[in-house]
């Protein structure tokens, strides 16, 4: 019995400890729009141009944007790292993909989510708390995002 009781709070006080609050991003996108997170369920995703799982997954974030319906934003970080502004707009240019897209050249943003690696997905509510995070695009992710679109 106190091993079910140690485990039950162990498995409690993990899953607690893994749920990180995030301060309000506020920023201005290439489009030179400013975007926050104050108050919205929101859908980052950090990238970069060079790297081949992003770029293979950009098709997905422009669906999820297109699905969005106001029920969560969708914005694209571009890590900033061997990166250009110029660079970065023309390759979003090329694809037509019409999300969101802050340049974090100086890194502040990816740092303020602890991103260590590209791709990240990080999934906050209205108030900062991490939902969900991945390196890939996984059904996981898929399933929160519809259940927040009202398709589940």
């Amino acid at each position: 019995m106190k091993k079910i009781i140690y485990y039950s709070l162990f498995m409690l006080l993990s899953t607690m400890s893994a749920a990180k609050d995030y301060p309000v991003l506020t920023a201005n996108t290439l489009a030179n729009n400013t975007v926050t997170s104050q108050g919205k369920v929101t859908y980052l995703k950090f990238w970069a141009t060079w790297c081949s799982y992003c770029v293979e997954e950009m098709p997905l974030l422009e669906q999820s944007f297109q699905q969005a319906n106001n029920h969560y934003q969708v914005i694209a970080v571009n890590i900033g790292f061997n990166q250009s502004k110029k660079g970065v707009q023309a390759y979003l240019d090329k694809h037509d993909y019409q999300f969101p897209t802050v340049f974090d050249g100086n890194g502040k943003i990816t740092q303020q989510f602890q991103v260590l690696g590209t791709p990240q997905h990080i999934l906050i509510d209205e108030n900062g708390k991490e939902i969900y995070r991945s390196a890939l695009f996984t059904d996981e992710l898929q399933q929160h995002l519809s259940t927040l679109q009202g398709a589940n």
